[in-house]
């Protein structure tokens, strides 16, 4: 029964991620799978802590024995139990007790997932997107891999991403270049299809990273954005860990009614929630965690904008491969430059970034040298048929 509960767990998207080839940067894999693994071991730490301490402990008044006792603790847990700190009198109004109601803690399992699926949602869009563009990463990256430092796998890798670029390169009209300037997912054979989606792969991450912590203070119910650090300064700095606290309160007021003899009376009870001091160190670490996850994403995003809109940028990543090759000393910039713009373009450029991130940079290297190399020798051939040409012409007249 538990091997055949692995077997299946094993299938899962998530699982599998550990094992399938990487096919994007270190920024992404903190998102989809470090981030959801941190979030998934929460959510499985706060569905077992019941089992290892009671989940509330209600004070109930004397006339309350055996089964009375356990059903104000079953009723408080499914209500929602509300705080009064207590130097404060318990108000009278129905009105402000509701308003006072925290209603979270009984979720805590379900938060921490639904905040690990919005964090693989945008590699699930990744995946499906990139493997339409006639070229799998994944595949290559495999292949770079599997062989490395061998001439048939830089021979079959060269030869897919000249397939890729030479059908992008026949669409390289003026119409296509503004449309690839103006629009970033005008089509997949511009040269930019796997960049846009990319692109807008890493923008989902920064917004959900952002959304995250605005949707941790929405759960709590607290305005301020110092949720984390109001936490540990009350922790390290006060040192008050036993004492009440507004986000994740040990101890609150639970109201209920109980029908006894067509009389219907009303209790005040005084509950312990021990779940909340484990409910708060995970709260406070994800705080954190995503902190640093929201800053990651910004910069991964911010840098790959700049690569994108700035050929330059892309130039000068072809030229430190070729320089590490040693194939020219002298290396000719017009050619390098018509290389990277016109047959490689942005796609081109962003498929040998993936190598050189999750390969070996001495086999892109390779790579980069025979795609360089076969570009040149199709220009000069190009140019010895024009220059034929314009002699023939020359002759005719």
């Amino acid at each position: 029964m538990a091997g055949k509960f692995f077997d299946n767990a094993r299938g899962l998207p998530w699982i599998k991620s550990f094992n399938s080839p990487d096919d994007d940067e270190h920024a992404d894999r903190l998102n989809h799978r470090y981030t959801v693994g941190f979030l998934l071991g929460c959510a499985v730490v706060a569905s077992g802590s019941p089992f290892v301490f009671n989940r509330i402990s209600c004070w109930v008044p004397a006339q309350f024995v055996g089964a009375y006792s356990k059903y104000t603790d079953n009723y408080c847990w499914i209500s929602n139990t509300y705080y009064v700190p207590s130097n404060e009198t318990v108000p009278h109004s129905k009105l402000v007790r509701e308003r006072a109601e925290i209603g979270y803690y009984q979720w805590t399992p379900l938060i921490f997932v639904l905040f690990a699926l919005c964090f693989y949602l945008p590699r699930m869009l990744w995946r499906s997107m990139n493997v339409r563009s006639g070229i799998d990463l994944q595949y290559l990256v495999v292949k770079s891999n599997e062989f490395k430092g061998t001439d048939a796998a830089e021979k079959q890798i060269v030869g897919l991403i000249e397939h890729y670029c030479e059908a992008s390169k026949h669409n390289g009209s003026l119409s296509n270049c503004c449309c690839r300037t103006l629009w970033c997912t005008s089509g997949k054979r511009l040269g930019n299809y796997l960049c846009s989606i990319y692109l807008i792969t890493k923008l989902l991450y920064l917004i959900n990273s952002f959304l995250q912590l605005a949707l941790i203070h929405i759960v709590l119910g607290q305005p301020g954005w110092f949720y984390g650090l109001d936490i540990w300064y009350s922790v390290f700095v006060r040192n008050s860990v036993l004492t009440d606290s507004p986000y994740f309160p040990r101890v609150t007021l639970c109201d209920l009614h109980i029908r006894e003899i067509g009389n219907l009376h009303r209790y005040t009870v005084q509950c312990v929630l021990p779940i909340n001091m484990l409910n708060e160190k995970m709260f406070s670490l994800a705080w954190f965690w995503f902190i640093f996850v929201f800053l990651s994403n910004l910069f991964s995003f911010l840098s790959l904008l700049y690569d994108f809109l700035n050929p330059n940028q892309r130039i000068g990543f072809i030229r430190n491969f070729l320089r590490l090759s040693k194939l020219n000393p002298k290396i000719d910039e017009q050619l390098l430059k018509q290389f990277t713009r016109d047959f490689l373009m942005p796609d081109g450029v962003f498929i040998i970034k993936i190598l050189s991130t999750n390969g070996s940079a001495v086999f892109t290297t390779g790579v980069v040298r025979k795609l360089f190399t076969k570009y040149q020798t199709m220009q000069t051939q190009e140019n010895i048929r024009r220059t034929q040409a314009l002699i023939e012409e020359n002759s005719d007249v």
